[in-house]
């Protein structure tokens, strides 16, 4: 037997938050695994002020999340022919968000934010990207550990991180941040690692701050 590929377009299914008149900030907001873009919205709404229009980018690969009907979740990838999925992921994500910067002309700042397994999506789109951020945070969860980061280090430089985690994530402990936070500092690549009271969930409280550079 002989596996091949065919690339063929796809509709992708994407959510817009906030100022869809004339924003001059966006947030591309990715989602973790299992979730989908309408429900996620909720759950990054603290990105929002005035001038702001949030993008939610949902993953191409659908699946029920219990049995063969009811809620449904989306994943970027799983590890079955992943390569094909990230470099699916990363045309998906530059495409849409050259679309939007051409729809909305007036926007002159691009901010990132990604929960869980989005976040390893976000670094490898965003390496390659011809967009650069002013803000990349990254919640709860790992870095993409197949890219090299020596080779980025400049892009992801030119962008304030901020590495987010609950104290008590049941899928992180330290040992395993320590793994991850290995990846930023063996290419010297400047972060903020914050820490919150809570478990793999996203506090608003502190994503607000974070968006708004009101933390303390």
């Amino acid at each position: 037997m002989e596996k091949r590929f065919f690339t063929t377009p796809r509709t992708a299914r994407f959510y817009l938050l906030g100022n869809t008149l004339n924003p001059t900030k966006i947030w591309v907001a990715i989602h973790g695994y299992g979730q989908q873009g309408k429900y996620f919205s909720k759950k990054v709404e603290a990105l929002l002020v005035e001038e702001t229009l949030v993008v939610i980018p949902e993953a191409l690969n659908r699946y029920y999340l219990k049995g063969f009907n009811g809620r449904v979740g989306a994943t970027w990838l799983t590890s079955d022919d992943r390569q094909a999925d990230i470099q699916d992921n990363t045309n998906y994500l530059e495409e849409l968000i050259t679309s939007i910067h051409t729809q909305y002309p007036s926007i002159n700042e691009l901010n990132v934010f990604a929960f869980s397994q989005g976040i390893a999506t976000a670094c490898r789109w965003y390496a390659e990207s011809r967009f650069s951020a002013k803000k990349l945070v990254f919640w709860a969860g790992s870095l993409a550990n197949d890219l090299n980061f020596n080779q980025y280090k400049n892009k992801f430089n030119s962008s304030e991180i901020a590495y987010v985690f609950g104290n008590s994530d049941e899928f992180f402990e330290a040992s395993k941040i320590l793994m991850n936070e290995s990846l930023f500092l063996n290419a010297n690549i400047d972060y903020q690692l914050v820490t919150f009271e809570g478990k793999h969930v996203i506090d608003s409280k502190l994503l607000k701050e974070l968006a708004h550079d009101k933390r303390k």
